[in-house]
């Protein structure tokens, strides 16, 4: 072949890619998103795959409020009953979701699969005041069941849901909820990733699965010892629930 000819057949070649890539709806499009749901707020962006498929992928962050709860304790301690604690969900991090339209001249309508990842903290929790007076009596029952073991007396500590949380040398308790990295999410909703218009919206309802999340307490994984707590019942139930519910609400604008 004349050399001269190898820049044209290039020059051709890409664009018969670009053309097979338009008629088949291959990444010919960008659109730009932001969000916000039970999952946070975040910003993505989608390209289609073919017709019926586009993937999108971005970034997902909780916002980092905090808000007041109170935690039973186990067992009263003198005037003890309750302890008062600030939450804070510290959920954030990647996403990449494959939408599929079975139907896409027809309706939005599309079922959704993909991944959440990045972080594996869910929730920051720690005490309003140090509670010194639980760090001592525990020092008391930790020397006698050493010296009495046939018979264990059971520690003071609030309880979480069915997690005993027993504060430091100083009275802090600094628990941490944690989940999966990696977390699967499957969702079906309406609208489009790559809208047909300028802009579009686009809802989703569906769920995130980070299975049973652990609970740590001052660095230090903590079992299920059935500690009993019925105060804090909202956060009793996150301790327990295995997929978190997602409903989201998206507005994009494409930029090609």
């Amino acid at each position: 072949m004349n050399k001269a000819l190898l820049p044209l057949v290039a020059a051709f070649m890409m664009l018969s890619n670009a053309s097979a890539q338009k008629d088949l709806h291959i990444l010919n499009h960008l659109a730009i998103g932001v969000d916000v749901g039970t999952f946070g707020v975040g910003i993505d962006a989608s390209v289609p795959f073919t017709s019926f498929i586009d993937i999108q992928a971005g970034y997902t962050m909780f916002p980092g409020f905090k808000f007041n709860t109170s935690l039973g304790m186990n067992q009263p301690l003198g005037d003890i009953r309750k302890v008062p604690f600030k939450a804070k969900p510290l959920m954030k991090g990647g996403k990449v979701l494959v939408n599929v339209t079975p139907l896409p001249m027809i309706t939005s309508f599309h079922v959704t699969a993909g991944v959440y990842f990045g972080s594996d903290e869910m929730m920051d929790l720690y005490n309003v005041e140090p509670i010194p007076e639980v760090t001592k009596a525990n020092l008391a029952i930790n020397e006698y069941n050493a010296s009495n073991p046939n018979y264990k007396m059971q520690n003071y500590g609030p309880a979480l849901g069915d997690y005993l949380l027993q504060p430091d040398e100083e009275g802090n308790i600094n628990a941490k909820l944690k989940v999966k990295p990696v977390k699967t999410y499957l969702g079906i909703g309406l609208g489009r990733a790559v809208p047909k218009g300028r802009i579009g919206l686009k809802m989703d309802l569906g769920c995130v699965l980070w299975g049973k999340p652990s609970v740590y307490c001052n660095g230090m994984a903590v079992e299920d010892t059935n500690a009993g707590g019925d105060n804090a019942k909202l956060l009793k139930v996150v301790t327990k629930i295995k997929a978190y519910p997602v409903l989201n609400f998206r507005l994009c604008g494409k930029i090609f």
